[in-house]
């Protein structure tokens, strides 16, 4: 299938032929020049208004007529040669692995993203502990079936006049004050619900009220039984109703996220003059709504979750996988929901076992040809597009920023995107990278079994590093 993100990685060598005499740079945004240069991306959700690529009006002075060398007569370079599967596979077998004594197993594939052919393998039908990686085959599941523009609201309900109900709708970014100015991205507030249900209740005459929760649009209980209790402070007790993640003040996580928010949700009601009687307790979210704030859309939730490697946060896109397909929002029903989409897509070989949807679970098994395959689709589904930018850049971005330090590993620094999977013992890294030769490639890489978890980061590091330094 022909990628649709044809240049991007080249963009900065093309806008470089446009330098009008003094040096300055001329900045044509036209459609077809945007297009052509791989910058927009047919079927994706809109990010950016209609009009950002019209070429200004008049003409601005100094600029020439067409036909003298800008920007929309700039040859794009044509794609790099296909490197060698037998050079590259001797590359890759004459990385150190000295320093990875008893390891259990190392799998990988590298893939040609225009064509899928592959240029080099070892073991790739071989199901391994995915770790976090698993995140990128639930993050392929959700935005496969959903059209990533859908959003979630946290509601207040009134089933009677003096009572109100806080309703959960599996927002896992919902904050209870507002994120920095200028951090990215901006979720809502239950400060902005609180002083929009205030004004509602005091527009009422009503000065005082008692408060329940209801977090029943999952069903699940909120803990995996295959995650170790030590991982309780990486995921927190699940819940269709959360603030700030279920982080406590004090600090650990919340073993009753529901409650603690709707705490925090009275306390704001006080704030804005709103006597809230007696403490919150369970209650069905019926009657007439007074207020709600909607979720960011849901492709922002899945590139959040990806950037940030985020598990409480990508099991509740599990779940709201599992509510949408009609599945019970249960684990079991989120892994099932997510096989679905995977098997649609023709992205489940044999041998795969899912028990959860972010990876913490070590009895999940996946191959490196799923990782490899599913990296293809984002370069090659518009619909899947978007998770790209979810993922973070070698040596630039989120997890992978302080990693390609050495001298093997350097030359992906800037160019590989690619998420990272890590549990004790295990290390995953998956991604897409450009060649030297200019050729896009899609790879994972699987190490299983290393006592030095460090030096299993390193390899793979060097391993990307390798791909992208590939003129052969």
């Amino acid at each position: 299938m022909k990628t649709r993100r044809t240049v991007e990685w080249i963009v900065a060598g093309v806008l470089a032929a446009v330098l009008l005499s003094g040096g300055s740079l001329l900045a044509i945004a036209h459609r077809d020049v945007a297009e052509a240069l791989g910058l927009t991306r047919e079927g994706a959700p809109t990010t950016a208004p209609s009009t950002l690529f019209d070429l200004p009006d008049p003409t601005p002075t100094g600029v020439e007529a067409a036909g003298t060398g800008l920007i929309s007569e700039v040859e794009l370079p044509a794609q790099g040669a296909l490197p060698s599967r037998d050079v590259l596979e001797a590359k890759l077998k004459s990385l150190d692995t000295s320093k990875l004594t008893g390891l259990g197993a190392i799998s990988y594939e590298v893939i040609d993203a225009s064509t899928g052919e592959v240029v080099a393998s070892q073991s790739p039908n071989t199901p391994l502990i995915p770790a976090s990686n698993t995140k990128t085959l639930t993050a392929v599941a959700v935005l496969n079936a959903f059209s990533g523009s859908e959003t979630f609201a946290t509601r207040v309900v009134q089933p009677t006049a003096g009572q109100v109900v806080l309703v959960g709708g599996g927002d896992p970014l919902l904050l209870s004050v507002p994120a920095a100015e200028g951090a990215y991205p901006q979720p809502p507030t239950t400060r902005q619900l609180a002083t929009a249900t205030a004004e509602a209740l005091k527009a009422e005459g009503q000065s005082s009220v008692t408060l329940g929760f209801d977090s029943s649009y999952f069903a699940e209980p909120g803990w995996n039984e295959t995650w170790p209790s030590n991982y309780r402070d990486q995921v927190t007790q699940l819940s269709a109703l959360w603030v700030d993640e279920g982080k406590l003040a004090a600090g650990g996580r919340s073993r009753t996220p529901a409650l603690d928010a709707a705490k925090i949700f009275a306390a704001q009601l006080a704030e804005q003059g709103i006597t809230v009687v007696g403490e919150p307790v369970a209650a069905t979210g019926d009657g007439p709504e007074v207020a709600r704030v909607e979720s960011l859309p849901l492709h922002v939730l899945v590139e959040t979750a990806m950037n940030r490697s985020n598990n409480s946060f990508t099991e509740i896109l599990g779940l709201q996988l599992a509510k949408h397909l009609g599945e019970p929002t249960t684990f079991a029903g989120s892994v099932t929901a997510i096989e679905q989409q995977l098997r649609a897509l023709d992205l489940w070989d044999e041998g795969t076992v899912l028990h959860d949807a972010s990876g913490l679970s070590r009895s999940n098994r996946i191959t490196a040809n799923m990782l490899a395959e599913a990296m293809r689709l984002l370069d090659t589904e518009p619909q899947l597009s978007v998770l790209l930018d979810g993922l973070p850049t070698a040596g630039v971005t989120g997890t992978l920023a302080d990693r390609f330090t050495d001298d093997l590993s350097r030359p992906a620094r800037g160019v590989a995107r690619a998420k990272t999977g890590t549990l004790s013992m295990v290390s995953t890294l998956a991604g897409t990278t450009l060649t030297s030769d200019g050729r896009l490639v899609t790879f994972a890489f699987i190490i299983n079994g290393p006592p030095d978890g460090w030096a299993a980061k390193v390899w793979t590091d060097q391993a990307t590093g390798v791909v992208t330094a590939c003129g052969c």
